[in-house]
């Protein structure tokens, strides 16, 4: 059994003979597609490796050679399902598995149900918010064979504890606890490369719409919540005109952590634009990229003229696609529980409001100040 966020998924039941991983070319993601290739070798499915968007990419054959030295392909037919681009090559080796049961595996938004549409001829829901594809679906194709379509990620529950780091080739709880420590300096690690030029950019517009009296502001959801908080304490401390909206709701965060409430309120996203002016700079945090008044802040911010940035592990998703910068990260694969990007995610936001104010020249004796009581005359005795 594999499970997609907190859906479980009959990875097993659907009995795959052969797989096609398909990878995004804005957005590769290796490491999961490290995962894939396990469970595919875990269980003995021939498989090929393809790279769909090529037309939306403009530097494809750059990944497509990055793909190649990092990972052990059999094939990389570089495809557009969009436009139809060497989707023959795919069809060709999926006539050559007859009497099979294929199935497409990827991370979400990578296009597996476009190509299956472009193959079968299907009309099967199609989008760019994560986890369009909430259920297996199987096509019968032709020679006996039956595409599979599948959830965006995969991950392992029959190992114990997989929540988001897996524990099963532990022995004691110092084996538990270094592979935390050793997982959370891994996403570090694998992300300070992707994040560090897309960084310097944030902090050059952060200089530069203060420099004018703009503001910023700060938005997420669930665990991204807690990081913007993060990133807007961090800022208030060094003196930075900073605000922050989430969907915590105080004494409720624990299940808004876990269960994503209010983050498909438009209400929420509409309310907060009301703080918006032209030239702020809006930044919205997002594991998935897909929380939907994250994202729709950001649309409502650009109508309104302000700058927007994204905080994200996932760029082609509706928070990438509403933010002029971009800062991904790259933690992943984890379990439903998004520990290491959260952990990532927290030192972005260090490193943006830190190196600001550092270039802004925020001395530590002004840092204490903005820390101080601000206090007010106030009445003594409760009398309205």
């Amino acid at each position: 059994m594999r499970v997609f966020k907190k859906i479980s998924t009959p990875f097993i039941k659907s009995k795959p003979e052969a797989a096609i991983i398909v990878v995004n070319a804005l957005d590769p993601q290796l490491n999961t597609i490290r995962a894939f290739i396990k469970a595919c070798h875990d269980y003995d499915l021939a498989y090929i490796i393809c790279l769909n968007k090529i037309d939306l990419a403009k530097d494809y054959k750059e990944e497509v050679s990055r793909i190649k030295d990092e990972l052990d392909l059999r094939v990389l037919p570089p495809v557009s399902a969009k436009e139809g681009t060497n989707v023959d090559i795919i069809e060709s080796y999926i006539n050559a598995w007859k009497n099979r049961r294929v199935i497409f595996l990827g991370v979400f938004n990578s296009g597996k149900t476009s190509l299956i549409n472009r193959v079968c001829g299907t009309d099967y829901k199609v989008g760019d918010i994560p986890g369009t594809t909430l259920e297996f679906t199987e096509t019968e194709y032709k020679n006996g064979i039956t595409i599979i379509d599948s959830v965006g990620q995969l991950i392992d529950i029959t190992k114990p504890l997989m929540i988001s780091i897996d524990f099963s080739d532990c022995l004691n709880r110092d084996d538990k606890i270094n592979k935390v420590f050793d997982e959370e300096i891994f996403g570090l690690v694998t992300s300070k490369e992707s994040c560090a030029k897309k960084i310097y950019s944030v902090v050059d517009l952060l200089k530069e719409r203060l420099s004018k009296g703009n503001k910023i502001i700060v938005t997420g959801a669930g665990a991204s919540a807690l990081v913007a908080k993060e990133i807007a304490g961090q800022g208030t401390e060094c003196g930075f005109p900073v605000m922050v909206f989430t969907n915590d709701g105080a004494e409720c965060q624990p299940i808004t952590f876990s269960k994503g409430v209010a983050e498909a309120e438009e209400g929420l996203s509409r309310y907060i634009s009301h703080a918006i002016n032209k030239g702020d700079v809006v930044i919205g945090v997002s594991a998935s990229g897909g929380t939907g008044f994250v994202f729709d802040v950001l649309k409502k911010a650009k109508e309104k003229g302000a700058h927007t940035v994204a905080i994200t592990e996932n760029v082609d998703t509706p928070l990438g696609h509403n933010a002029d910068l971009t800062v991904k990260t790259d933690a992943k694969p984890e379990g439903p529980s998004s520990s290491k990007i959260q952990t990532t995610h927290l030192v972005v936001g260090h490193a943006i409001m830190l190196v600001l104010a550092d270039e802004m020249g925020v001395t530590a004796d002004a840092s204490v100040g903005f820390m101080l009581p601000e206090s007010l005359e106030n009445k003594k005795m409760g009398i309205k």
